[in-house]
């Protein structure tokens, strides 16, 4: 099956623009793939208006819920949702025109200041779609081994990341990525944005991994899309070659 990864630069707090931009790729992929957005590609970190941006996120859902049937797509990306609580940075899948899954981001990046206006979530978990056993790790999150461990006890098969991963870092992301492909022996699939982006200038680097570690594809620092062409079962051959204790 193929699968995709969209880097785009984003116009802070622009969501008309910035939805405009992801679905002139999206019209252009194949039916029946799977694809990843980056983290808040409605509006960026543009967290001063968040209070606003949330309220267009449902009518973002409707759009990517139609393509997503019309298509037959798998699409997974993250927006800013509203609770009662507060406000998620939240990922989500899209199968075949229906949510089937969200998640909130768990490890808020501290040093831009998320956790002064997003809530954490709380739970990892990984979700059965027409595409394969998706987890999902947002960004920050990629880092830390144990949740990409504890994705993989529960039987993923693709690790999702969709990412606003800074410039300066750039190199940490595309050595993690490998990483975490490795180690659990699942296909990685990396979404990030590039460019200048308010203050920060994100890193691009947006990658398809095997089980093995091995690039399928990469982009490096322009705007664009990529893709692969992935079988599932070689996360059963790699697994059944070198047999990990999970």
């Amino acid at each position: 099956m193929l699968v995709y990864a969209v880097q785009v630069n984003l116009e802070l707090g622009n969501i008309e623009k910035n939805v405009a931009k992801i679905f002139s790729y999206l019209k252009d992929v194949e039916k029946g793939s799977l694809v990843l957005l980056p983290e808040m590609f409605s509006c960026g970190f543009d967290n001063e208006n968040l209070e606003r941006h949330t309220k267009e996120t449902p009518a973002v859902y409707k759009r990517l819920k139609e393509i997503s049937h019309e298509k037959h797509l798998v699409i997974s990306g993250t927006l800013p949702e509203r609770s009662r609580k507060g406000i998620y940075n939240k990922a989500f899948v899209i199968d075949n025109g229906e949510i089937v899954y969200k998640q909130a981001k768990v490890k808020l990046f501290r040093p831009t200041g998320e956790h002064r206006y997003y809530k954490a979530g709380r739970n990892f978990d990984v979700t059965e779609s027409s595409n394969g056993n998706l987890g999902i790790m947002i960004c920050f999150e990629l880092r830390f081994p144990n949740i990409s461990y504890t994705l993989r006890k529960k039987g993923v098969e693709i690790i999702l990341v969709p990412s606003q991963w800074g410039k300066a870092r750039k190199k940490h992301l595309e050595i993690l990525s490998k990483a975490r492909a490795i180690e659990d022996q699942s296909f990685v699939i990396v979404s990030n944005t590039t460019g200048k982006i308010g203050d920060i200038e994100y890193a691009g680097s947006s990658g398809i991994y095997d089980p093995w570690g091995e690039t399928l594809a990469f982009i490096d620092e322009e705007e664009g899309v990529i893709k692969a062409d992935i079988n599932l079962n070689d996360v059963y051959r790699i697994r059944k070659k070198i047999k990990m204790d999970i």
